[in-house]
């Protein structure tokens, strides 16, 4: 069972991941939603090289040429997500004016990522995290109980597979973390139910220019 929180704080896999690095990250999941521990501000972004709608996307390459708004959203089936690309689609002028690229990030697989990009009318990238290792790597992933696991899948969804786990399949809690040039983190919120609002993100963006 979720509990409310939000984690605001003055403080991105090939399609084909190494064995090893799947099984790593497995290391790293968190056992609840509510035991996940977000990286804080002024750690290292990690990156990875993800799948992306038309091939591979090497996040570090990316960030390390122009600060990025990180946003972790659990799939393209999660109103909370639909939710999320929505308002990115409809804020991004602003951000990239403040000179941040945006960057969605889910569980999702490869193959979704053309429908979910031309169904919603994005204008920013999606990449698919389908093993958990980049959310994993920023400390919000987590192994999801069966019955939950049941409960979806009686509705057709299925979550991704835990590496190394059999039988087990893992999600992340939605978190959005704004990166600088440095490959800094400089703001995260972290929050199972809801999203920042536009004006929260903004004004995030806009402090962590400075």
């Amino acid at each position: 069972m979720f509990t409310q929180y939000t984690l605001v704080r003055t403080v991105l896999l090939a399609a084909a991941l190494p064995l090893s690095l799947g099984l790593r990250a497995a290391e790293n999941l968190a056992d609840a939603p509510e035991q996940v521990t977000p990286l804080a501000v002024g750690a290292v972004a990690p990156t990875r090289v993800l799948a992306a709608q038309n091939g591979s996307f090497d996040l570090g390459e990316v960030i390390s040429h122009r600060p990025a708004i990180l946003v972790f959203y659990r799939a393209n089936w999660c109103s909370l997500g639909k939710r999320a690309l929505a308002e990115l689609r409809d804020s991004s002028l602003i951000y990239e004016n403040l000179g941040f690229q945006v960057i969605a990030i889910s569980a999702d697989t490869p193959e979704s990522l053309g429908p979910a990009i031309e169904k919603n009318r994005l204008n920013y990238t999606l990449l698919s995290d389908r093993t958990l290792s980049l959310s994993a790597a920023y400390g919000i992933a987590f192994r999801a109980p069966k019955d939950l696991v049941d409960s979806y899948a009686r509705k057709g969804i299925s979550l991704p597979s835990v590496p190394g786990e059999q039988g087990v399949a893992g999600l992340l809690v939605p978190t959005v973390f704004i990166v600088d040039g440095n490959g800094v983190i400089r703001w995260v919120y972290s929050n199972p139910n809801k999203n920042p609002t536009r004006n929260q993100l903004v004004a995030a963006a806009v402090r962590a220019r400075t």
